[in-house]
């Protein structure tokens, strides 16, 4: 039989438990951190938060599944049509890039859409100010269709670059590649 990722779903806050016990019986098993960095004004203190509570991704078979049940701190599996939910590799992937690249991540509901693929949505923050435009903070964002989660990163980037204004004369007698007026 061949191997998948599944969800299981745990007890609350029993996330690393479970994940110690699968370790000790052998069966491979993922659960994303998520490092927060805490808000008090003088310190700065960086915790490691499961990233999807109570949740605890193992590569199993599906027989090999409702073995797994008895492991304390186990509930059951996430179902989707009366079967266990199969996660995709590429959704395993993204999630260990995510969390090793970003802290302070949000989690968004979104549609569940088994059989879609991962999408990137990148959204930079540009304010407009005299003659050049300052691009801030990147909004990254992750569409886990499988799971039915979107994942969102702030990146700090900025640089200034100046504003080309194109009349609109000109702006339709060129062609543009893109709706944004920003040259390098």
């Amino acid at each position: 039989m061949t191997r998948n990722w599944y969800a299981v779903y745990t007890m609350p806050r029993q996330e690393k438990k479970v994940a110690s016990l699968l370790t000790k019986k052998g069966i491979s098993n993922y659960y994303p951190l998520n490092n927060t960095t805490s808000t008090a004004p003088h310190t700065k203190k960086i915790k490691k938060d499961p990233l999807l509570q109570s949740f605890v991704f193992v590569y199993s078979t599906e027989t090999e599944l409702y073995a797994l049940k008895k492991i304390p701190g186990v509930i059951n599996f996430i179902f989707w049509k009366a079967k266990p939910a199969v996660i995709s590799e590429e959704e395993i992937n993204v999630l260990q890039q995510f969390t090793s690249l970003y802290s302070n991540i949000r989690l968004e509901r979104s549609n569940v859409n088994i059989g879609a693929s991962v999408r990137i949505v990148d959204d930079p923050v540009i304010s407009f100010k005299e003659n050049s435009a300052t691009i801030r903070f990147q909004t990254l964002k992750i569409i886990l269709p499988t799971l039915g989660y979107t994942m969102i990163a702030d990146r700090e980037k900025v640089s200034t670059e100046p504003l080309r204004l194109v009349s609109q004369e000109n702006m339709f007698n060129k062609q543009v590649g893109s709706s944004s007026y920003l040259s390098n």
